[in-house]
């Protein structure tokens, strides 16, 4: 699965309900892409896009589970706040004029 279809699958799950075990399957998707983060030669989301659809995302979710009361919804939300906090420190850190970006660094 690669990430534009990860995405729509959880934007699916949003609006229409999904099993407990299918939310968790898709949040295993999610922590398999943010374990490849630091993998990432350049920046993954210069412009913000990626944060900001996450970000909808969530917020979707939340509806949904205040709907639904359904745990599986909870751990899918939290993989992608690890997703998202993983893609901005990533970018943070190849910022050359970021908190990262290694100006002074003595190693």
């Amino acid at each position: 699965m690669n990430l534009s279809e990860l995405l729509r699958a959880i934007n699916t799950v949003a609006q229409t309900g999904a099993t407990s075990a299918q939310c968790e399957g898709l949040a295993r998707e999610v922590h398999r892409f943010t374990d490849m983060v630091g993998w990432a030669i350049g920046p993954i989301d210069a412009h913000g896009r990626l944060l900001e659809r996450l970000a909808v995302l969530q917020s979707d979710l939340g509806l949904r589970h205040a709907q639904t009361r359904d745990a599986g919804i909870v751990v899918l939300h939290d993989s992608l706040t690890d997703l998202g906090r993983a893609i901005a420190s990533h970018d943070e850190d190849l910022d050359p004029g970021g908190p990262g970006g290694g100006e002074g660094e003595d190693f």
